[in-house]
């Protein structure tokens, strides 16, 4: 059986008169164990062509296949009818063999672009879409991952290349392996006239041969062209341990990261512990460390928050798309914290971002909510600033539509909508990481505002004909009881704004407002927090003058 670095360049030793001919770089790619990129269905034109075009084999035909002199690959793609046969779907060879389709290259005369044509189990199998000029999955950590990609100049000029990792893994599932029928041409018009060679070479994974000859190329001159040709077929074979899809990994880690739970006493040292499955426990047995908590810097969030359309953040937990979750909680001291059988659920592929932020323990009391949730089974939350902020939007445009038939705020439109949704406070301590989440707030609660009904709604005009949206909100509310500061809150963040500093941060006057705002605080988060507060207090007092207004 061949190894992992056989190629057709081990195998297939270059001999007699022209061994300068020979493909050396293409026979370096041809291997039945490939771990990049894999040509699968390619031509390209004169003086130096390749072909390429594929079929899946069973296993179990390989020798067979390997011993024809004519590809089955040729006999798959193509529909007929005929009367000894009737109808060929061509999803199988014509034959009756076991050769299968699965890429080709489609061309209509009055289209200019090739449809690219793939079985759809192994589509299907990756839940693969097309982007551009490839194909993409997400891999068990939820990330973008190119499955394939097609290169296309003209219908005499293309390739499609798969990744071979995947590739090799789907074949491991199937049970099959890839036969690849290949040409590779090339002219020597600087040579004499040659003489025919034919050099072949038989191995358990390749059939090939090497052919030097001379055809008619310059009809008008009457002269004979030298030209070389390496074509057969060879096999790419399954690989157990790459990597799957997302929805069926049952990937097993390599090795384990160690990480830090706490500090020991007697030494000072870290106390580390890795999340393996006896660490963890197996099969519903807990392990001697399972509800072992470990800490992280709260800006191991920021690479999720980062990409709000792909990840989830809550106080209590991140979610990627529907690939995978993972349970937190959070400290008095801000650190983030899991159990070491969380970490040991989570993709591996996160593990080393997760490793780069752990921490131990900094004195912090750990979160009650989550404790009573999962080692106490009981209904309990954690606290979560920006969930209560929701709440009380939502209980502020409930108490208004009760009284008065519409909402305070206006639906959202996209992407305010996505925005307001994956809110989060700062995990960062820049002061910048303030920009985002506070012009979300502003865009939300402010600018959603029905400027137009609040105004309508009013028993009196403004004395200010150039009053605005808060400026109105706040008549209305004190026509119905409310206090005069009713929307200060709301007031402080188009103050900050009015000073420029959602979009240009830098110090100054946007320094001087927030510490005017938010006295004595220094962090992004404990800004956003002390701001929050304040807004879900207004919304409280809102929703107290909108409800004993009644109806």
């Amino acid at each position: 059986m061949a190894s992992s670095d056989t190629s057709l360049e081990t195998e297939f030793a270059p001999v007699g008169t022209h061994q300068d001919w020979w493909p050396h770089e293409a026979m370096k790619s041809i291997t039945p164990y490939p771990t990049q990129w894999v040509k699968i269905a390619e031509l390209t034109p004169g003086p130096a062509s390749d072909v390429r075009q594929c079929a899946l084999i069973p296993l179990a035909d390989v020798p067979d296949e390997l011993a024809r002199t004519h590809s089955r690959v040729f006999l798959v793609g193509q529909v007929e009818i005929s009367e000894s046969r009737g109808f060929h779907s061509g999803l199988l060879d014509l034959f009756g063999g076991r050769a299968e389709f699965f890429c080709h290259l489609r061309w209509v005369a009055s289209v200019t672009e090739p449809s690219v044509e793939w079985a759809w189990p192994f589509l299907w199998y990756w839940r693969a879409v097309r982007r551009g000029n490839s194909w993409i999955y997400l891999d068990s950590a939820g990330r973008d991952v190119e499955l394939a990609r097609v290169r296309v100049q003209g219908q005499d000029d293309y390739c499609v290349e798969v990744q071979a990792m995947a590739l090799r893994n789907y074949l491991h599932t199937r049970g099959m392996a890839m036969l690849l029928a290949i040409q590779i041409n090339q002219d020597h018009p600087e040579a004499p006239s040659v003489t025919t060679e034919e050099h072949t070479m038989r191995c358990d994974w390749a059939s090939m041969e090497f052919q030097t000859y001379d055809y008619d190329g310059d009809r008008a001159h009457g002269k004979l062209v030298a030209a070389s040709s390496l074509h057969g077929q060879y096999v790419i074979l399954p690989a157990q341990n790459a990597p799957g899809p997302a929805w069926c990994s049952d990937e097993e880690p390599a090795d384990y990261p160690a990480f830090t739970y706490d500090t020991d006493a007697s030494t000072g040292g870290p106390l580390t512990v890795e999340p393996t499955p006896a660490n963890v426990g197996i099969d519903g047995s807990p392990g001697p460390h399972f509800g072992t908590r470990v800490y992280f810097q709260p800006q191991v969030l920021d690479r999720y928050l980062s990409e709000p359309r792909r990840y989830t953040v809550t106080a209590s937990r991140i979610n990627c798309l529907n690939v995978w979750g993972l349970s937190i909680g959070r400290s008095s001291d801000g650190l983030v914290e899991v159990d070491l059988y969380d970490l040991s659920r989570m993709p591996t592929p996160e593990w080393s971002h997760w490793k780069s932020h752990n921490v131990p323990p900094s004195g912090g009391e750990p979160d009650s909510g989550k404790r009573e949730r999962e080692r106490l089974n009981r209904i309990a939350s954690s606290p979560d600033t920006v969930r209560d902020l929701r709440t009380a939007v939502a209980r502020a445009n409930d108490a208004a539509q009760r009284h008065q038939n519409w909402p305070l705020w206006r639906p959202l439109a996209e992407p305010t909508a996505t925005e307001w949704q994956t809110l989060h406070a700062p995990v960062v301590d820049d002061m910048s990481a303030l920009l985002s989440p506070l012009l979300t707030l502003s865009k939300v609660l402010v600018d959603s505002l029905d400027e137009v009904r609040i105004k309508g709604a009013l028993s009196t005009p403004p004395k200010n004909p150039s009053t605005r949206t808060l400026g109105l909100l706040q008549l209305y509310l004190t026509e119905h009881g409310g206090t005069p500061d009713a929307v200060k809150p709301l007031r402080d963040l188009q103050r900050l704004r009015s000073k420029g500093g959602f979009a240009h941060y830098g110090g100054g006057a946007v320094q001087l407002e927030i510490s005017t705002i938010a006295p004595g605080l220094h962090t992004p988060a404990e800004i956003f927090d002390y701001l929050c507060h304040n807004i879900i207090q207004a919304l409280a007092s809102i929703t107290e003058t909108l409800t004993a207004a009644g109806p």
